[in-house]
């Protein structure tokens, strides 16, 4: 019986010698390793590669177009000139002191006499400068326009006296007006008032040249339904300064301010 015993012992102890053997050699020698063919792979991701590029593209949403260009006028709210014109400080001659005289602007907003050239910016520079306007207007020639040989001498002044302001008001924005068309029967009779043409490509000239802004008006005269002058033909009445004068040199303003 003890024999037997012993003989299985043995044997158990051969196998597991035998079994730890084995798991030895399998550690120790690498195993062969099982090839991988990749191209599947690679072919897959090119065809995905492929399709990022040709698949349609989701349709984007809707963007607003963009608003239109402003057009007309900038509105003057309640039509109260007075304050949209708080900081601007026009002056001129007597069209510009038809502006008080019908009281759309206050007196303290005008500087203008009847009669008057640029010189008048000159006598009344001391009291401009104390203003220190943000915007100036200046409207001046219709008492000065002549031939085409005298413009020479009108810009020359008009320059000399805007350069004085310039100089005394550098950071005030200096507009300069062409002046007003008169209607065709009196530039029939005065035959200088056909020279308003030349005179304003002349200021518009000198405006580029100084490095201010130059307001041709001409095109609110063009195609009226309805008469805007006076009867001379030359000043306009009061309908023309709060439907078009005003609202062009406030949008003007607004825009190049």
């Amino acid at each position: 019986m003890g024999k037997v015993f012993n003989k299985v012992v043995l044997l158990i102890v051969v196998v597991t010698i035998g079994i730890m053997f084995i798991r030895l050699l399998t550690i120790l020698i690498p195993q062969k390793q099982t090839a991988v063919d990749p191209s599947a792979g690679i072919s897959y991701l090119n065809e995905r590669e492929t399709a990022i590029y040709t698949e349609a593209s989701p349709t984007p949403e809707p963007t607003q177009a963009a608003a239109p260009a402003e057009t007309g006028f900038y509105e003057i709210k309640d039509n109260n000139y007075k304050a949209a014109f708080k900081d601007i400080y026009i002056c001129g001659d007597s069209l510009m002191r038809a502006i008080s005289e019908y009281d759309i602007l206050d007196y303290n907003h005008v500087t203008a006499d009847v009669g008057v050239n640029s010189s008048h910016i000159d006598a009344n520079l001391p009291y401009i400068v104390a203003l220190k306007p943000k915007v100036l207007v200046l409207h001046y020639g219709s008492n000065t326009i002549g031939s085409k040989d005298a413009a020479d001498k009108f810009i020359d002044d008009y320059k000399a006296s805007i350069l004085k302001l310039k100089e005394q008001l550098p950071d005030t924005v200096i507009f300069v007006d062409g002046i007003f068309p008169v209607k065709p029967g009196v530039a029939a009779k005065q035959k200088k008032f056909q020279n308003i043409s030349y005179y304003n490509e002349r200021l518009a000239g000198m405006c580029s040249e100084l490095g201010i802004h130059f307001l041709d008006y001409t095109i609110l005269f063009n195609d009226f339904e309805e008469n805007y002058y006076d009867a001379d033909g030359i000043h306009p009445l009061k309908k023309f300064y709060t439907d078009q004068y005003l609202p062009f040199v406030y949008t003007e303003v607004m825009k190049k301010t």
